[in-house]
């Protein structure tokens, strides 16, 4: 399932253009202002743990390389002092200028809401494409009656 591609290119962050080697991250890290915190090595894929990047909410990023080279990179936003309602705030913006900048996304994950074990777990996610990348937006959101939840926005930049 693919989007019509976007007139504009999905530009890479940090400078890193896909296939780059783990090495290239790592000569990053100090001048850039971060710093690798885990290595995991996991399905033939090496993925990087990052923090220290800049940014409202970010938590974490991680960068995935498959044979030393880098085929994804994932955003982690999220505040615990977020209610629901800032969450989507927060994801509704990131849509928008996305939309603006790439044109409108193909929605992967309708808003959708099922409940499990007294769990209400909800997913909604976007896409945005160019003829080298992909750009994917979601949305998590895992809630119990008592208050008790775990959210998060996440952006996926993949390489096609």
């Amino acid at each position: 399932m693919q989007s019509a591609f976007s007139a504009h290119e999905i530009k890479i962050p940090l400078g890193l253009s896909w296939g780059d080697p783990v090495e290239k991250l790592e000569s990053l890290a100090r001048p850039g202002g971060f710093s690798i915190t885990q290595r995991e090595e996991t399905a033939g894929k090496t993925i990087i743990t990052v923090h220290g990047l800049l940014g409202v909410a970010l938590q974490e990023n991680l960068f995935i390389f498959q044979k030393n080279a880098l085929i994804e990179i994932e955003y982690r936003y999220g505040n615990k002092a977020w209610s629901a309602h800032q969450y989507q705030n927060f994801f509704d913006s990131f849509r928008r200028m996305y939309d603006l900048k790439y044109g409108a996304a193909l929605a992967l994950s309708p808003a959708t809401a099922k409940k499990t074990n007294d769990v209400t777990l909800s997913l909604v996610g976007y896409r945005w494409s160019d003829p080298f990348s992909a750009l994917e937006l979601f949305y998590y959101s895992a809630e119990q009656p008592e208050g008790k939840a775990y959210r998060l926005v996440s952006l996926h930049y993949k390489a096609l």
